[in-house]
């Protein structure tokens, strides 16, 4: 049902070959002794020979300055991964600097995650809001406004008690604000408010407004952002696409579709969907537990539920869509990297997992650790799915921690921050559910496929169910019908209610969770979709009504405020796409300002 996923037989062999512990200790080792030598690398001439007493890379490298390459253990039992080298054209510094970790351990498994990741509990969830920014009058952003939205951004980061991580897009009218880990709907709701109050105030000191959408709106010259790695990043994407006739067709029906006409518009300039990036640790830094995670949480009906409730932004370029409500997947399409992947590579666990994701980095196909993980083919050409629709297993975060994390990569941003907090919890909640899962039957997938309240919730879909239920979720918002595991189809407010129902049975014995906390998620969940009160028919209403607020088809919403100041859909118009966005702007200086 999930090819590439390894059998318990296959994870009890492994670990008996390579210890947990052993596996843990033996990175530690390569960590501090690679921390040391950048340390002195002042004082000390560095070559890439000063590592190879402790490890051994699956390519050899003759050169001092190697290209991409995977370094493995020289421990006495089974080699495992200590770090991944970046490929040459990823570099902006010293080779040192771009050695990235790799944490996941393959010998935790279902009958000694105990050992390594504890009892079973809520793991938090730290999240990635990504926003773009216009000038008050609908024009580009100067570097004078954008370096006084940063500024403006800290100072008021500060007085809130915001999170002060604030990262530029590839976009340089994009930026993202990354919040830290949290547990439950309260926290997650409080962390979202100051920082998009921090973000609303900023904008607006900085004479420019602000769109918390599932892609940049507005018209504009597709500037990207001005530093070496994203110039590098840049160049690949338009590389690695243009030399695909498939990829350039696609582009040029976008192009056509928006009638883009400013700018250089090349992949790179147009890959602008925004998302809202969910994080959520691994217990045990399991490689199989992450494995099944991102079958489970990120490629069910799950996944297709909580993005369909984030949904909402039919702009792009200055134009509504005359179908879609929400062009976030037919953005995202233009580039090869965006494309369905299915699971992740395993370099331990799968017989060719290795070769593969050391591929992907010796041809310089990914510029990071977890994205060297994604492995896809298309016309027998491999490539890096690192901005796929579902995510990625991180094993390389570099912390003293050494966590491990499942990101999703498939939510739009979304100005509701009531809705933010409610996707990322029911996302948190998953999480518990399918680690509860592997804690009790590993990788067999039997119990699963037994189970048809499991199989709805948490079975996998396959690549075909899944992108069509996307590109529905594109058309129709909220409204959508989701198709499981089983076959069966259920309206959100169906499906949101199966899975109350499932995790109450599951987790009411286990005493991991408060059921009244459950309760309170899914009500707030079953208000945004039904609102007994009426639901949300304006931007104002969608953000500040009292009692309407994050109810309502959002997409809809938007595409009726378009509509409404005399917009065609279908045919570009800057002005009324830009009358809507201060419309929303609006809304949001209502709500956290005034």
């Amino acid at each position: 049902m999930i090819p590439g996923l390894p059998t318990n037989d296959t994870l009890r062999a492994f670990a008996k070959e390579a210890n947990w512990q052993a596996v843990d200790e033996t990175r530690v080792k390569f960590r501090d002794y690679l921390n040391s030598i950048r340390e002195k690398r002042g004082s000390h001439p560095v070559s890439a020979n000063m590592i190879k007493h402790l490890s051994s890379a699956l390519y050899d490298d003759t050169d001092d300055v190697p290209d991409g390459n995977v370094l493995l253990s020289k421990a006495a039992h089974r080699p495992v991964v200590l770090a991944a080298v970046l490929g040459r054209r990823f570099r902006q510094g010293p080779w040192l600097d771009y050695v990235k970790p790799y944490h996941l351990n393959p010998s935790v498994n279902h009958e000694n995650i105990h050992e390594a990741g504890g009892s079973l509990k809520v793991r938090p969830v730290g999240v990635e809001l990504e926003v773009g920014m216009t000038q008050v009058d609908g024009g580009e952003p100067t570097p004078h406004h954008l370096e006084r939205f940063h500024e403006a951004y800290i100072e008021h980061a500060m007085r809130l008690g915001s999170n002060l991580d604030l990262s530029p897009e590839l976009c340089i009218y994009q930026a993202e604000l990354v919040l830290p880990p949290v547990i439950g709907y309260g926290k997650a709701l409080r962390t979202l408010e100051q920082n998009i109050a921090a973000l609303v105030f900023a904008t607006r000191e900085a004479n420019m407004i602000v769109a918390i959408l599932s892609t940049y709106p507005w018209e504009s010259d597709f500037a990207t952002s001005h530093s070496d790695k994203v110039e590098t990043v840049a160049i690949f994407l338009n590389d690695v696409n243009e030399s695909r006739p498939q990829q350039r067709d696609i582009l040029q029906k976008l192009k056509q579709r928006y009638d883009v006409s400013r700018g250089v518009a090349r992949t790179a300039n147009l890959l602008r969907f925004q998302g809202y990036h969910m994080h959520v640790d691994l217990a045990g830094r399991s490689e199989a537990l992450g494995m099944l995670s991102y079958a489970m949480n990120l490629g069910s009906a799950t996944a297709i539920a909580n993005a369909a409730l984030l949904k909402g932004g039919p702009f792009m370029d200055g134009t509504c869509d005359a179908e879609l409500l929400c062009t976030r997947e037919y953005v995202r399409n233009i580039t090869i990297t965006g494309h369905y992947v299915g699971l992740p590579l395993s370099p331990h666990l799968q017989p060719d997992g290795m070769q593969r994701h050391g591929l992907l980095l010796r041809d310089n196909l990914a510029n990071g650790t977890a994205r060297a993980l994604l492995y896809g083919v298309e016309d027998d050409q491999p490539f890096s799915g690192m901005h796929n629709m579902l995510g990625r297993i991180r094993p390389d975060l570099s912390n003293n921690a050494r966590v491990c994390t499942l990101e999703s990569t498939g939510m739009p941003s979304n100005p509701s921050a009531e809705r933010l907090a409610a996707v990322s919890t029911d996302f948190q909640y998953s999480q518990l559910m399918i680690e509860h899962y592997f804690r009790e039957h590993g990788t067999n997938l039997d119990p699963l496929l037994n189970d048809k309240d499991w199989l709805d919730i948490f079975g996998p879909l396959d690549r075909s169910t899944f992108t069509d239920m996307m590109i529905a979720s594109d058309h129709l918002c909220t409204d959508v019908e989701i198709k499981t595991a089983t076959g069966a189809t259920y309206s959100l407010v169906e499906f949101y209610e199966k899975k109350r129902k499932l995790l109450k049975k599951v987790l009411s014995p286990l005493n991991v969770i408060d059921t009244r906390d459950v309760d309170g998620l899914y009500d707030r969940i079953y208000h945004f979709l039904v609102s007994p009160n009426g639901s949300a028919e304006t931007i104002d209403d969608y953000i500040n009504h009292p009692t309407r607020h994050g109810t309502g088809n959002w997409g809809r919403i938007l595409r009726n405020a378009f509509l409404e100041v005399g917009g065609t859909l279908g045919a570009k118009n800057p002005a009324a796409v830009h009358k809507v966005m201060i419309q929303l702007n609006d809304a949001l200086v209502r709500r956290y300002i005034n």
